[in-house]
């Protein structure tokens, strides 16, 4: 296990973000826009990360989507 000492920054006045090095996203195989599950162990004083398991993205059929309800474009950052 490799550790790095990483800084908190400030996101908005409801949260701070943190910066993951690139090398270890790499070597875990994780992309851009993968689900994380973030672990708060308030005792222990420890978060731990961890990618969400794989689910399936609903049909983009025409007329598929429930009750009417217009699709959502697939957003880009």
């Amino acid at each position: 296990m490799k550790k790095s000492k990483r800084k908190l920054i400030k996101f908005s006045n409801y949260s701070f973000c943190i910066t993951l090095p690139k090398s270890a996203i790499d070597a875990m195989g994780w992309k851009k826009g993968d689900t994380v599950n973030a672990t708060f162990d308030e005792k222990a004083k420890k978060i731990t990360i961890t990618k969400s398991k794989v689910v399936s993205k609903p049909s983009k059929k025409k007329g598929s989507s429930p009750q009417g309800l217009k699709e959502v474009p697939e957003l880009r950052w």
